[in-house]
């Protein structure tokens, strides 16, 4: 339950700073709550579930020579809440320092799963991300990253050959006043059983007056949101459609991010 709260709370949080390009606490990547079901096995209670992500940045630097310097903490939870006494599957806990221009955004990013013992993921990485606008309406990004990866406790990289991946491809579109956002989100794997994690998504704004709130449909297929899938025998390849609602930050960089 204190997890539901806590999403509650930083939805508010980002619904307060998400006009507000300059304030001292924004969004930083996309906040949802979203529900659904799975694509490639019998919906039930315990396929079904509930994700949410919440994510904010706390603005230190601001425009110092064109350049933001931030420090940014997001939680991606997947939730099965239709089973009985609603466990929660994984919290994945991700908190780095960044820096962003117009076109660049770079920084040093920790990922964990927040267990010890055998049941511990980790990442630590630095990464480089490049946006290319295309008028108003379109964007593209390229992002790059290196680092180290632990299943356990053990340093290991197939966490990123097999499960996580080293770039990040992403494309978006806005159109209808601004009111609807479209992008698909790429990961290639270089060492396992599946090509790629993969993300495609629609969120549209149904208030003119309220540019921080969406209503937002999710496809999502790949390893990447539960890292306790990461080296698990006989793990469910997720491949999930689901609605809710989403804050989206305000530049399509940010939006775009991983």
């Amino acid at each position: 339950m204190r997890h539901a709260c806590a999403a509650i709370a930083f939805l508010l949080l980002s619904c307060l700073g998400a006009s507000a390009q300059k304030a001292f606490l924004s969004p930083f990547k996309e906040n949802y709550f979203i529900t659904g079901v799975p694509l490639n096995t019998t919906p039930d209670y315990d396929t079904n579930d509930l994700t949410f992500q919440l994510s904010v940045r706390f603005n230190a630097v601001q425009d110092y020579n064109g350049w933001d310097f931030f420090w940014g903490y997001t939680q991606l939870s997947v939730w099965d809440v239709y089973r009985p006494s609603n466990p929660f599957r994984e919290n994945t806990y991700m908190n780095g320092l960044y820096a962003s221009n117009d076109r660049f955004l770079a920084g040093y990013e920790h990922r964990s799963n927040g267990r010890d013992g055998d049941d511990s993921r980790s990442l630590d990485y630095a990464f480089c991300s490049y946006t290319q606008p295309f008028g108003r309406h379109l964007a593209i990004q390229a992002t790059g990253r290196m680092g180290i990866g632990s299943i356990g406790n053990d340093y290991s990289l197939e966490m990123f050959n097999r499960y996580q991946g080293y770039f990040n491809f992403g494309i978006g579109y806005s159109g209808v006043g601004d009111r609807l956002w479209l992008k698909a989100s790429v990961t290639p794997l270089f060492d396992g059983d599946i090509l790629a994690n993969c993300t495609a998504e629609l969120a549209f704004r149904p208030f003119r007056d309220r540019d921080w709130f969406y209503i937002t449909a999710q496809y999502h297929y790949g390893y990447d949101e539960a890292q306790i899938d990461c080296a698990m025998p006989d793990v469910f390849l997720r491949r999930m459609l689901r609605f809710g609602v989403s804050v989206q930050p305000g530049s399509k960089q940010q939006r775009l991010f991983f």
